[in-house]
């Protein structure tokens, strides 16, 4: 009676075995509360930067990354980290990712100038990669020439949070390595290379939790 007994309760243990290592899995995995405020979450095409620091510069809708972006960097962050991520939490306070097709335009709106009679050579217009105002002018979005690696319009993520209570913040430009529709809008290209931003995000973000 006593073995029957025994067994029995052995039986119950293993059944539930799989059910607790379930259980204590789900409750050390990373979890991810995402606090931005609404204008960086929602809509569902490219949102316009006001501002006259700010022309053609663009936030990326969330809805343009499958999956969403945050999904993919509460992915990325538990692979890149490991067991450092169990049973942490990772705050998103603030996260946009923007398109900045601003150029630089140096030089005279004139190819001479006259002076006293004489035409004197002016300097040519030139276009230059890079913002056309200061960072602390900018509204979001901006990058140096020096920052990209390729000649087509990046792609800049910016990231505020917490991780384990600790602040953290990250900057990302990504140069895409050919040129995008820039709709962002389901064509692959852009979808690419906003899945790829998110990525060197994540990248960047696990370097400076583990700093």
């Amino acid at each position: 009676m006593k073995s029957t007994r025994f067994i029995a309760a052995l039986s119950l243990l293993a059944g539930l075995q799989p059910l607790m290592a379930q259980e204590a899995s789900e409750s050390q995995e990373l979890v991810v509360i995402d606090l931005r405020p609404k204008t960086e979450k929602e809509g569902f095409g490219l949102a316009s930067l006001s501002g006259k620091c700010n022309e053609d510069v663009f936030r990326i809708p969330d809805v343009a990354s499958d999956p969403l972006k945050v999904d993919v960097l509460k992915s990325d962050l538990a692979q890149a980290l490991g067991l450092a991520s169990d049973g942490k939490t990772l705050t998103v306070l603030n996260w946009s990712i923007y398109y900045n097709k601003q150029i630089q335009k140096t030089g005279s709106m004139f190819d001479s100038v006259g002076i006293q009679g004489y035409s004197v050579p002016g300097k040519k217009k030139e276009k230059h990669a890079g913002s056309k105002c200061s960072r602390k002018e900018s509204a979001g979005g901006w990058y140096q020439g020096a920052e990209i690696t390729s000649v087509y319009f990046p792609l800049i993520s910016e990231f505020e949070g917490t991780f384990g209570g600790k602040a953290v913040s990250v900057r990302v430009v990504y140069s895409p390595n050919l040129k995008l529709p820039g709709k962002f809008e389901g064509a692959t290209e852009d979808t690419e290379a906003l899945v790829e931003a998110v990525h060197k995000t994540s990248e960047a973000l696990a370097m400076a939790i583990v700093q």
